[in-house]
């Protein structure tokens, strides 16, 4: 197998790989209401344009790849398949990321799972401060920052239903605009 080969294989697989974490992912219910707690999540919509973008760049990369190899090109056709290899790789991330974010809310405490770590709790009572920030996902996005009693900071995405965290969370009193 040629290295044009391996890396066409590659190619195909990381979207592949997507997919299957998408349907693995269940539900594409982006609220879950419980009798004891709530959980949010983004939306499967999201990951799922995401992996839609990772498959539409490798046919591109592919074809690309394939045109450079019939001459039309004068470059490798190694070169646009690495390029599509790390925007895949690099969506794959993103994809992994938003399907592993939730937020989970109890009568008392708040717990937010993040993307690459470990799992926050914050009661209620421990909250000193809440603020917005704007998002690096667009100029008229905000995400919540929790700051708790012990000095940690935590956000919650702008991709949740931060407006009735805050209701449940009600702690109006510690909110700066």
């Amino acid at each position: 197998m040629s290295a044009t080969q391996c890396l066409f294989v590659i190619v195909v697989g990381i979207p592949l790989v997507a997919v299957v974490l998408c349907l693995l992912a269940g539900s594409s219910m982006a609220e879950r209401l419980h009798s004891h707690h709530n959980t949010y999540s983004i939306s499967l919509v999201v990951s799922r344009a995401l992996t839609l973008v990772m498959v539409f760049m490798g046919v591109l990369g592919g074809l690309t790849s394939w045109l450079c190899r019939l001459g039309v090109f004068s470059q490798s056709p190694l070169l646009p398949l690495s390029f599509c290899i790390a925007f895949e790789l690099t969506i794959l991330l993103m994809v992994m990321a938003v399907l592993r974010y939730q937020v989970m809310s109890y009568e008392d405490r708040i717990t937010v799972r993040g993307p690459f770590v470990s799992t926050r709790t914050i009661r209620y009572a421990d909250i000193d401060r809440m603020e917005w920030r704007w998002s690096y996902l667009g100029p008229h996005l905000r995400d919540l920052w929790i700051h708790a009693s012990d000095g940690t900071k935590t956000r919650i995405w702008c991709l949740v239903d931060v407006e009735r965290l805050l209701l449940q969370i009600d702690r109006f009193d510690v909110l700066h605009s």
